[in-house]
C-alpha cells in the first residue's frame, strides 16, 4: 500500500522542519502579540478573541515536560512543534492522495520555509496550530466526500468544530465543503440522523472553549478582556472586536490588497517557483480535480475576507496562510509531474528526489535571513530598558499590542520591576477598572478609565508615565520625554537639570533586519531621543533622531505619520510631505493621514490638492 510503504514521509518532513525552526528559533518575547500569547498560555489565561483555548491547553501541556529555557522560549517552542505538525501532516496527506514521497517532501518542506508561515512558527503564535486545522480539514473533508460513509462524516464534523478552537479563519474551508458534500454524498446530509451525529460531533470538537469561562479573570495570567456572559463568550469566539474592519473598504482599497496578495505569493517562496505553482494548477485540476476544487473554494472564500480587511499593512500576510498552503500543494503536483514528462528515462525516482529537493532547498535558501529569529532579542531589550528607566513606584500608562504586551510578559513571568505598576489604557491585561465596572457598556469604560488617569495623576504620590504621546486628562500638566516613556509633569514646574532619564541607544541588529516589528521596536528608541533632545532644545540633534526612526521604521505608518508631524511643526515642509505621502502610500485609508498631508499642501501654497485630500479623508 502506499501510505504503509511511505509512512516515513510525514515524520521525516515534521523533523526535517523541526530542527530548521530550533536553528532560528527566537530565544526570547517577539513583538506585537508574542507577550500576551506567552502570558496566557503559561499562566493559563484568556488571550484575545477568539481566545485559543487549544493552543492554551496544548501549549502549558508543553511548558510542563520542557525542564528548560524561559516561558518565552517554551512557548516559542511549542509554536514550532505545532508547526512542524503541520508540515509532517501535509507531508502525509499528500503521500496518500497518490504524489510521490520526493514531491510530497519537498512540496511540505517547501510551505514548512515560506516566507510567512516559517516567520510564525519560531515565535509565540497561533498559526502553525492553525495550518494543522488545516490540513487535518483537507484529509477528514475528502475523505468524507469520496468515502460516504457516517464514520468519514463525523470525524469531518468532529475536525470542523476542533479547527475553529485553533483559529476562525479554518471557517473558510465550510462552503466548499458543504458544495462538495452535498453534490457527491447527498443521501448522507438528507438523513436529519446523521445531520444531528454531525452536530453534536462537531460540538464535541468545539468543546475547548469551555475552557475560556472556567479561566477567565482567574489566577495572575493574562486576561483580555471579561467573559462572564454568554453574550461576552460569544462576542470573544466570533471577534466581534474585529467587525467593523470586514467590508469596509472601497474597490480600491481591495485591489490594494489583492496586489499585495499577488505579491506575498509570488515571494513567499521563491521568484522562479510561480510558473511551476502555475504549472501545477493545471496539473492538479486534471489529476485530482477534488482537491483542486476544495483548494480553490478555501482560496477563493479566504480572498473574499482577506481583501475587505482593513488592518496595518505589515500584518496582512499572516491572513493569506490558505493560499501559502495551497501553493505548496500546487508546487507538488508540478515537481510530479515534471519528473514524469522530463527526459529521464528510467530515474523518474532520482528526478523526483533531485526537482523536490532543489525546491526546498531554494526556499530555504531565499527565506532564510528574513526568517530567523535566532539573534532577535530586541523586543525584550526594548521592555527591559524602559523599565530601567522608571524610578521606583512608578505607574506606566500603555496601549497597543506591542510594547504593552512585552513589559506585561516581563512583569507576569519574568518578575522585573514589581514595584511599577502597568495599566493597559484599552483594558488589555493589567486594567483601570474592576468588577462591575468592566459590564458599562464601551463608552462609558473609556470615561471612568479618563477619570483614574486624572486620579493616578492629581494624587501625586507616585510618579506617572505614558507609553505614548497623549491628550492628558487633567489639566494644568504636561508630558516630558523621559528615557523610553513620557513622564506627567507640572506644566509650572521646571524640569531637572541633569534631565528625567538618558534614552538608550539602539539596540541590535540595526536596520539590516527584515522584520518590520523589529525596527518598528527600534525606531522608538531613535524616536524618543529625539523628543528627549527637542525637550531640551537642540533642534538639529533631534531632527537627526526623528530622520533615524523613520529610516528603521520606514514601512510603519504610524512612525511615519509622527515624524511628518514634528517635520511640519520645525517648518521642515519637504521631509513633512515626504514622510506624510509615505504614510499614506502605506495606508491610504487613514484619514489622519490624508488630513496632515493637506495641512502641507497647505502650509506649501499647493491649495489645488487640499479639497481633494480632504475628499480622501472623508
Amino acid at each position: 500500500m502506499v501510505w504503509r510503504q511511505g509512512s516515513w514521509v510525514g515524520p521525516s518532513a515534521a523533523a526535517l522542519s523541526l530542527a530548521v525552526y530550533l536553528f532560528t528559533l527566537c530565544p526570547t518575547v517577539y513583538v506585537e502579540g508574542a507577550g500576551e500569547l506567552i502570558g496566557a498560555t503559561y499562566l493559563l489565561g484568556t488571550p484575545h478573541p477568539t481566545g485559543y483555548p487549544l493552543y492554551c491547553l496544548l501549549g502549558r501541556l508543553c511548558t510542563l515536560v520542557l525542564p528548560f529555557g524561559s516561558p518565552a522560549h517554551q512557548i516559542n517552542l511549542f509554536s514550532a512543534l505545532g508547526a512542524a505538525s503541520a508540515v509532517g501532516l501535509l507531508a502525509a496527506f499528500l503521500h496518500r492522495r497518490g504524489l510521490a514521497a520526493a514531491a510530497a517532501l519537498g512540496a511540505s518542506l517547501a510551505f514548512a520555509f515560506s516566507a510567512t508561515f516559517w516567520s510564525q512558527a519560531v515565535i509565540a503564535e497561533v498559526y502553525g496550530m492553525a495550518m494543522v486545522g488545516a490540513v487535518l480539514l483537507l484529509w477528514t473533508g475528502l475523505r468524507a466526500i469520496e468515502g460516504g460513509t457516517q464514520r468519514a462524516w463525523l470525524l469531518l464534523a468532529y475536525v470542523a468544530g476542533l479547527g475553529l478552537t485553533l483559529h476562525l479563519s479554518m471557517v473558510l474551508f465550510w462552503p466548499v465543503l458543504a458544495l462538495l458534500l452535498w453534490r457527491h454524498q447527498r443521501q448522507l446530509l438528507r438523513t436529519w440522523v446523521c445531520l444531528a451525529q454531525g452536530l453534536a460531533a462537531s460540538a464535541l470538537g468545539f468543546s475547548p472553549v469551555i475552557y475560556l469561562v472556567v479561566r477567565n479573570g482567574k489566577g495572575e495570567a493574562f486576561h483580555w478582556g471579561t467573559i462572564s456572559s454568554v453574550g461576552q463568550w460569544w462576542d470573544h469566539l466570533s471577534g466581534a472586536l474585529y467587525r467593523d474592519s470586514f467590508f469596509s473598504l472601497p474597490a480600491a482599497a481591495m485591489l490594494l490588497n489583492l496586489q499585495r496578495w499577488g505579491l506575498q505569493l509570488a515571494g513567499e517562496f521563491h521568484p522562479a517557483l510561480l510558473p511551476l505553482m502555475i504549472w501545477g494548477g493545471w496539473v492538479g485540476y486534471h489529476r485530482d480535480r477534488r482537491l483542486w476544487s476544495l483548494l480553490a473554494g478555501a482560496v477563493g472564500a479566504n480572498l473574499v475576507v482577506a481583501l475587505n480587511y482593513h488592518r496595518d499593512p505589515n500584518g496582512i500576510g499572516v491572513f493569506f496562510l490558505i493560499s501559502i498552503l495551497a501553493g505548496a500543494i500546487l508546487l507538488a503536483w508540478a515537481v510530479q509531474d515534471l519528473a514524469e514528462r522530463g527526459p529521464w528515462g528510467g530515474r523518474q525516482a532520482a528526478a523526483r528526489w533531485g526537482i523536490g529537493g532543489l525546491v526546498a532547498a531554494a526556499v530555504l535558501g531565499t527565506q532564510y535571513a528574513g526568517a530567523d529569529r535566532s539573534q532577535v532579542g530586541v523586543a525584550h531589550q526594548y521592555g527591559v530598558d524602559l523599565l530601567a528607566c522608571l524610578p521606583p513606584g512608578a505607574v506606566l500608562l500603555a496601549e497597543g499590542d506591542d510594547a504593552a504586551f512585552v513589559l506585561d510578559y516581563l512583569q507576569r513571568l519574568e518578575g522585573m520591576r514589581p514595584d511599577v505598576t502597568l495599566y493597559n489604557r484599552m483594558g488589555r491585561g493589567r486594567d483601570l477598572l474592576t468588577g462591575a465596572e468592566l459590564q458599562l457598556a464601551a463608552g462609558a469604560q473609556a470615561r471612568l478609565r479618563a477619570q483614574r488617569e486624572a486620579q493616578l495623576i492629581a494624587e501625586g504620590s507616585r510618579p506617572v508615565y505614558y507609553l505614548f504621546a497623549r491628550r492628558l486628562p487633567l489639566e494644568g500638566y504636561r508630558l516630558v520625554p523621559a528615557g523610553l516613556a513620557y513622564r506627567v509633569w507640572p506644566q509650572a514646574a521646571s524640569l531637572p537639570g541633569d534631565g528625567l532619564a538618558a534614552v538608550p541607544p539602539v539596540p541590535a541588529p540595526a536596520s539590516a533586519h527584515l522584520d518590520p516589528w523589529v525596527r518598528k521596536i527600534q525606531s522608538n528608541y531613535a524616536f524618543m531621543r529625539g523628543e528627549e533632545r527637542l525637550a531640551r532644545a537642540d533642534t538639529a540633534a533631534a531632527l537627526e533622531a526623528y530622520r533615524e526612526a523613520a529610516s528603521l521604521g520606514r514601512d510603519s505608518r504610524s512612525t511615519r505619520f509622527n515624524v511628518a508631524l514634528i517635520m511640519l511643526r520645525a517648518n521642515k515642509l519637504d521631509e513633512a510631505s515626504s514622510e506624510a505621502e509615505a504614510a499614506v502610500r502605506l495606508d491610504p485609508w487613514n484619514p489622519e493621514a490624508h488630513r496632515l498631508l493637506a495641512q502641507i499642501r497647505a502650509r506649501q501654497g499647493r491649495q489645488g490638492e487640499i479639497d481633494i485630500l480632504h475628499k480622501k479623508a472623508d
